[in-house]
């Protein structure tokens, strides 16, 4: 058992780092896992935690869009099911070999010799698939968690690599290029619906809500005010602009009626420019 040594609670470490550090542990590990039917599917597990990953810090949206973009102009005639499946085989094909570098950089690079050591109270909130990782780390810790003065039953104590900022920079790098292939099946979801519904698919920018597409449509991000070239322009020419650009998700009203969706922009973007 190695000494112990003082311990850092989780909410003091930011959530993007923590999930890092713990996903760099479970990297670095994989191969003595055999837990897998193949070496296949075990460098197909990298792509599990990736999508967790990316879902968990923010970033899931932006990788979508990168793999929905390779998509656009697609037809009913063009994105056949024929077509979809052999896409699947690709990108398996793919993942695996991302997967197979990404064990491979993680055996290399992550240093077990610098340690930080971190408890995970009850408030310490993670998906299931984290929350897994975080009770194999506490489990392979040992006995000495029965020890603890400090509320054993509701502290969970674990090892994590220290990962220097450059490690954990190029450890998510490589989280979000196999998040865009990782993505598929969401894709292909998303396309089929939009096919569906217009015949062809036309790639836009994912906005959550129209207060996002707003402040991302005529916010300048340098000064927070409204852009002065956009407050120059027509609304008719502002509101197909924006009808072109955008696409709001959880509004499917927007996309069946899109008359609706035009008169909503108009609306927020004259009351938006009235501001200036």
């Amino acid at each position: 058992m190695p000494k112990i040594a003082p311990l850092v609670p989780t909410h003091t470490i930011p959530k993007r780092d923590l999930l890092l550090k713990i996903t760099a542990d479970y990297f670095s590990k994989l191969r003595l896992n055999h837990g897998f039917e193949s070496e296949a599917s075990r460098c197909l597990a990298p792509s599990i935690t990736a999508i967790e990953f990316l879902k968990e810090t923010q970033q899931y949206r932006k990788q979508l869009q990168i793999c929905l973009k390779n998509f656009s102009g697609r037809t009913a005639e063009t994105f056949r099911p024929d077509f979809v499946e052999a896409l699947r085989t690709l990108y398996q094909d793919h993942l695996i070999y991302l997967g197979k570098a990404m064990l491979e950089f993680a055996e290399g690079k992550i240093n077990h010799k610098k340690t930080l050591d971190v408890y995970f109270s009850e408030g310490t909130k993670t998906n299931p698939h984290y929350s897994q990782l975080i009770e194999s780390l506490s489990n392979t810790y040992g006995e000495e968690v029965l020890k603890m003065k400090d509320h054993p039953w509701t502290c969970r104590r674990a090892r994590i690599p220290d990962c220097s900022k450059d490690i954990m920079n190029r450890l998510e790098g490589k989280l979000r290029i196999i998040g865009q292939f990782a993505c598929l099946e969401d894709a292909i979801s998303f396309l089929n619906i939009r096919i569906g519904l217009h015949g062809k698919y036309t790639y836009k920018s994912l906005v959550g809500n129209l207060d996002e597409l707003i402040q991302d449509f005529l916010i300048d991000s340098s000064t927070g005010d409204i852009n002065q070239v956009k407050a120059q322009q027509p609304v008719d020419e502002l509101v197909r602009e924006a009808a072109n650009k955008y696409e709001v998700l959880n509004a499917p009203i927007y996309l069946v009626n899109p008359e609706a969706y035009k008169s909503i922009l108009r609306h927020r973007i004259k009351t938006t420019l009235k501001k200036v």
